[in-house]
């Protein structure tokens, strides 16, 4: 019998992720993108005062086994932020719901274990298939990277806005559908072909914006309103998150040394302003903000769910790197209460000041 394992959405994460379970020998079950059902599910069975992507991964949980999964997948870790302890938690909630499954909780403490786990599962020929499924997994989780980046570059300069996004998807589905490290690399050269094919305003300059802050509020379009897209596309603005997909995915394993390379220089560049390490993406977020004059950006967004432990310590650090005002700077707070008409409202003020800024410094 087939074994079914699931994990939670986080971006486009699910395509090398799929990639990764399906070519060491097992089935991938993707639940629906996160949606308001979703949410209010696990808002329904999740601790009142835990922070949003808990909730939301919680409801791809749910929807999961129901789509029929028998193993649930997430990463774990002995860390200061309690994402560490979200897959114990969540299956614990899980199997209090009647719900039979078993758990997979990926983290370095026990990378022994998960070896054996996945041993049992898949049978005494999993090993021999890790090299290869490694390699498909890292050319997928690069070429998404690729494609990612390039729109958020394009979404501003584009004449017609939605040709990059439709560009986009078209060639995402074909990374997902690829079954060979070959076969992506033909289709990031097809991709590449008809990028530079798409018609671009010559004379756009647009504002460049860093977005910093909690990893899945990020990269989850669900959970911060389409931030991004909307960014680029309806507010013509360039923006660039400090974290990625690509990042987040391949760093635990050690697969792209420039990873560690960055994450070590960014938490001794924030050495002064905060000497500890609290288990999140502060040193990212705060190192995002003190290099991003620097690096040609005219705005900051810090984005991140209500009562995240690792950001809210950075809000207060935060102020002191700005004293002067050096830098237009814009907290955007989530959770299941915050709309999409106040987000808006808060992010044209902002974008407002943003220009005005701009322009008196040229």
């Amino acid at each position: 019998m087939t074994v079914k394992v699931a994990f939670p959405h986080m971006g486009n994460a699910c395509i090398p992720l799929r990639a990764l379970v399906e070519a060491l020998g097992a089935e991938a079950v993707i639940p629906a993108r996160p949606n308001v059902e979703t949410l209010k599910r696990g808002v329904l069975h999740a601790p009142e005062s835990v922070c949003l992507p808990f909730k939301a991964t919680l409801g791809d949980c749910l929807d999961a086994l129901e789509r029929g999964a028998d193993v649930l997948a997430m990463v774990c870790g002995m860390w200061a932020c309690r994402f560490g302890n979200y897959g114990l938690i969540q299956h614990m909630i899980l199997r209090d719901l009647g719900y039979r499954f078993h758990s997979l909780l990926v983290g370095r403490e026990n990378a022994g274990e998960v070896v054996e786990t996945m041993r049992r599962l898949l049978g005494p020929g999993f090993l021999q298939r890790v090299p290869k499924a490694l390699a498909l997994f890292r050319a997928k989780a690069a070429a998404v990277d690729e494609v990612e980046r390039w729109t958020r570059w394009a979404r501003p300069r584009e004449e017609c806005a939605g040709g990059a996004d439709a560009l986009a998807a078209r060639f995402l589905k074909e990374l997902d559908e690829a079954s060979t490290v070959a076969r992506v690399r033909e289709v990031r050269r097809f991709f590449r072909e008809e990028a530079r094919g798409l018609p671009l305003d010559g004379k756009a300059n647009p504002l460049r914006i860093r977005l910093v802050g909690e990893l899945y509020v990020l990269l989850e379009p669900s959970l911060n309103h389409d931030l991004v897209r909307k960014l680029g596309s309806v507010y013509r603005v360039e923006v660039h998150p400090v974290l990625s997909t690509y990042r987040w995915l391949l760093g635990p394993l050690w697969l792209d040394p420039r990873i560690q390379l960055s994450g070590y220089l960014a938490r001794r560049r924030i050495r002064p302003y905060l000497p500890y390490v609290l288990g999140g993406e502060e040193h990212m977020t705060l190192s995002g903000i003190l290099t991003a004059r620097r690096d040609g950006f005219h705005g900051v967004i810090h984005a991140f769910p209500l009562t995240c432990m690792p950001e809210n310590i950075c809000r207060t650090v935060i102020p002191g790197i700005l004293v002067g005002g050096r830098l237009p700077y814009l907290d955007l707070c989530f959770d299941e209460h915050t709309s999409a008409a106040g987000l808006e409202t808060r992010l044209e003020a902002f974008l407002d000041l943003v220009a005005s800024s701009r322009m008196s410094r040229q």
